[in-house]
């Protein structure tokens, strides 16, 4: 089967995306794909969600929903025209960009957006440059470009290639009308991460400028239906903080519930007086005790 050729084609292309209206006085939302029949199966972990969610945070993003899909265009277009239909300002997804037959969100990313896939020179360089790389290192038998190795430079029109300094294959930056954004990384979770740093710093513009504050507290009681009515209260006075527990079980006896607050705000000062205020608050409705 000739690589270039994708067997699927979505049912959605020719429907026009949703428009994604980016406000960058508030949080960026996200959404997550991960993609691969590999993760549905049970045969791998996803090791690459967690960690993108957690980068993302750090940088002050919300993210809203994790999804795995199987690795063909049909589910991964739908994926991604359901997170646009939900609002999501970055939809970042992660595997199957490579060479083999059955990698398909480039295909996918064009039938989502509908636009045509088109042989990138900048994706052509990057390809090139890697296979030199690595053959060079005696990694890969051959240089150069094949068949397969140029479905990896055909990428949607108006896309851009993002290095990808550990691997072959490089990410794909898609920007949107209205401010949205979707960003593929590659599925080994050491390409994804230098991937999305590397896009990262193209992505400056999408993040509002707001801090984020933490503060976790060990409970003195690991029985949830205990502490879930003074954590329903905390919810309504402070609105604005996010408030989760980890709940241990039973089966530690020294184990305790950990309260975990979470703030953003416009200054590191206003998210810490937000947080700082819900756990005196919780203190205050635990007894004094924590």
């Amino acid at each position: 089967m000739d690589p270039r050729k994708t067997p699927e084609r979505s049912p959605l292309r020719g429907e026009p995306p949703p428009k994604t209206h980016l406000d960058r006085s508030t949080p960026l939302h996200v959404e997550v794909v991960s993609i691969g029949r590999e993760l549905l199966r049970g045969r791998i972990a996803d090791d690459n969600a967690p960690k993108l969610a957690e980068k993302l945070t750090r940088r002050g993003a919300l993210v809203h929903r994790i999804t795995v899909v199987d690795d063909s265009s049909r589910a991964i277009a739908s994926a991604l025209s359901e997170a646009l239909a939900r609002g999501a300002h970055l939809i970042v997804t992660s595997g199957g960009l490579g060479p083999g037959s059955d990698d398909r969100t480039l295909d996918a990313i064009a039938s989502a957006l509908t636009r045509p896939l088109t042989m990138h020179a900048g994706a052509r360089r990057m390809v090139e440059t890697a296979y030199r790389r690595l053959h060079e290192k005696r990694l890969v038998s051959l240089e150069g470009l094949n068949a397969a190795r140029e479905k990896m430079c055909s990428i949607p029109v108006g896309a851009e290639p993002i290095l990808n300094a550990v691997g072959a294959v490089p990410g794909i930056l898609v920007r949107l009308s209205g401010g949205g954004t979707v960003l593929a990384l590659p599925g080994l979770p050491e390409e994804a991460q230098a991937v999305l740093d590397e896009a990262l710093s193209q992505l400056r513009d999408l993040f509002a400028q707001r801090h984020l504050a933490r503060r976790e507290v060990e409970t003195a009681t690991r029985d949830e239906s205990v502490l879930g009515p003074l954590l329903d209260q905390l919810g309504e006075e402070f609105p604005a903080v996010a408030v989760q527990c980890q709940v241990p079980g039973f089966g530690r006896k020294d184990a305790r519930i950990t309260v975990n607050l979470e703030a953003s705000g416009p200054t590191r000062g206003e998210a810490e007086l937000m947080v700082e205020g819900a756990l005196r608050r919780l203190i205050e409705l635990a007894g004094g005790k924590r």
